[in-house]
């Protein structure tokens, strides 16, 4: 629980406040970037949100894998929010909530599905989550990005009696085998309308998960800029290669989607068109 008494001195006086304990992995302002900045490498609210936006800012507490972000008043509307994750997003999609310190603030996604679920990256373990996902129809599948963001992984596949789906490249000490290992380049097509996209840079093994035409999970290979409204890549984490990984993106203009959800820095829903603007723009920047 965030402690008032530790509070960011930067914070704006109001109801919502983030503590010291802050790690500085974004997922408060890729959430709710109209309360909540980060500045050098600490987050604080510096604009109270007013009821229309409390849900958006109390959803970022939610997700703070440190418990770093309070609040001094309104606390049962809290509870009455908790009670809604995961959140749906869209259709048979649902933002999990709940990030990990383990991920290091990573956002996951739920894909609810009649082929069996799929969860992408690892929230932190959970009883709240772990009963809702239960009632959701549990998890066949759980797709990792990249090592990264794999956080408590197998839990949830002991739980769920899950099956692991990552790249061979991306193995080491916390994650040394998979039961469908991805390799290579091309393409992986786990179903008709799942494809498994491998995206080189960000780490070796990094991939994206492109679902019906249209969800496109990024892991830390693409995001949106919510304020300055464009698409990006982070360079200064960028632990591979970064020429590869821009060669990986001009890779993505081969696909169609309209929904980018990113797993550090903000999401983006928007047309084809636009997300090919916005591409072809960044990399027009790098060259």
């Amino acid at each position: 629980m965030a402690k008032y008494a530790q509070k960011n001195i930067n914070n704006i006086d109001g109801n919502f406040f983030v503590d010291d304990r802050c790690i500085g992995c974004m997922s408060c302002e890729s959430f709710d970037w109209n309360t909540f900045v980060l500045k050098e490498g600490k987050a604080y609210v510096y604009n109270q949100p007013d009821d229309k936006g409390f849900e958006n800012a109390t959803i970022a507490l939610l997700s703070c894998p440190v418990d770093a972000i309070g609040v001094q008043t309104n606390k049962d509307k809290v509870r009455e929010v908790k009670k809604r994750l995961p959140l749906k997003l869209y259709e048979d999609l649902y933002f999990c909530s709940y990030n990990s310190e383990e991920a290091f603030g990573s956002n996951s996604y739920l894909i609810k599905r009649d082929s069996g679920n799929i969860l992408i990256d690892c929230p932190k373990y959970t009883k709240p989550l772990l009963e809702k996902i239960e009632k959701l129809g549990g998890i066949k599948y759980i797709y990792l990005t990249h090592k990264d963001d794999i956080g408590e992984y197998l839990k949830f596949k002991d739980y769920f009696d899950s099956i692991i789906i990552f790249h061979e490249d991306d193995f080491n000490s916390r994650i040394k085998t998979a039961d469908i290992i991805l390799s290579g380049e091309e393409d992986y097509i786990l179903d008709e309308d799942t494809k498994i996209i491998p995206v080189p840079g960000h780490t070796k093994g990094h991939t994206v998960l492109l679902y019906k035409n249209r969800y496109l999970f990024t892991g830390d290979h693409l995001a949106h800029k919510n304020k300055e409204n464009y698409l990006y890549m982070f360079k200064n984490f960028c632990w591979y290669d970064w020429n590869k990984q821009l060669e990986s993106l001009k890779k993505l203009l081969n696909y169609t989607f309209t929904n980018i959800y990113a797993g550090h820095g903000g999401s983006f829903v928007g047309t084809d068109d636009e997300i090919k603007k916005q591409i072809t723009n960044f990399l027009s920047r790098r060259n």
